[in-house]
């Protein structure tokens, strides 16, 4: 009998299920975006005034084009997008706000 009031109840709410299952999959995603992803590759294209950076896999072909702001760490020999040119060798660990590719740190030559 309790198994068959426990079933009702669950079917009787099925907005809170919903919302239950979309606030885990926001905090899951939040989680993925904070953590970063890592894209090594060459430097196609450096636009300092529009805080761009455009990198492509080495070996994959994939290009993405990142957005540069006042967060992004710089390491290795880079202390700025200014130092970034083209041909380099970097590695940019990433997060993708909306539709974009944020940068949150760039590293020369690793």
């Amino acid at each position: 009998m309790d198994r068959i009031r426990h079933r009702q109840g669950l079917s009787r709410h099925p907005v809170g299920a919903m919302l239950l299952v979309g606030l885990l999959l926001l905090a899951a995603g939040t989680a993925w975006a904070q953590a970063g992803v890592e894209f090594p590759g060459t430097v196609l294209l450096v636009d300092p005034a529009a805080g761009k950076l455009a990198v492509k896999k080495d070996g994959g072909g994939t290009r993405f084009t990142f957005v540069v702001n006042e967060k992004t760490q710089f390491e290795g020999t880079i202390k700025s997008l200014k130092d970034v040119k083209k041909d380099d060798k970097v590695t940019v660990l990433y997060a993708v706000t909306g539709s974009q590719y944020l940068a949150q740190k760039v590293t020369k030559g690793k």
